[in-house]
């Protein structure tokens, strides 16, 4: 029941996130009014997210691989980043979400790889093996599915709050 929960709402993120960007390609004026609640949507997507991860191991006993690892640093770190400060005003902090936020997809990008061609080498090495699916919903949101899908609106929201900052006129 929770991983569908979770599905579900990987599912809405996707959707949103395709919505935003054409939103953006279009220059829509609705963006004018999604701008100041960037900081309130990116700390909700990671604060969740953490709280998610954490539900799977801890309570679920899902072991995470190295690869989750290395995605729960990246979506840890934006978690207290977007409660530290404003994104909106901050120049610092927009580049600190979007250097983890990049860094995170692009291994989310190689897990899903993995997941999705599982021919290859468990690069995991010793530990939890990468190759082992906890969920699978949908017929395709699996954890790392999951994780890419909260990266790149991460990614997509940062480099937005970046390009129309009142800060980023150079």
């Amino acid at each position: 029941m929770f991983t569908t929960l979770l599905a579900l709402g990987t599912i809405g993120i996707q959707l949103a996130t395709v919505v935003f960007v054409v939103l953006w390609i279009q220059k829509s004026p609705l963006l004018k009014k999604i701008y100041p609640h960037i900081p309130l949507i990116l700390g909700a997507l990671f604060v969740s997210s953490v709280l998610g991860s954490l539900i799977y191991e801890y309570s679920l006993g899902y072991e995470p691989c190295i690869l989750c690892w290395y995605q729960r640093i990246a979506i840890f770190g934006i978690a207290i980043l977007s409660l530290t400060g404003n994104i909106l005003s901050n120049k610092v902090l927009q580049k600190q979400i979007l250097i983890f936020s990049v860094l995170g997809l692009v291994v989310a990008v190689l897990h899903n790889y993995i997941d999705i061609i599982p021919n290859g080498p468990d690069i995991c090495g010793s530990g939890p093996s990468c190759l082992k699916r906890y969920a699978h919903e949908f017929g395709y949101i699996t954890i790392p599915m999951m994780s890419f899908t909260v990266l790149l609106a991460g990614t997509v929201l940062a480099l937005f709050a970046k390009k129309y900052s009142p800060s980023s006129e150079e």
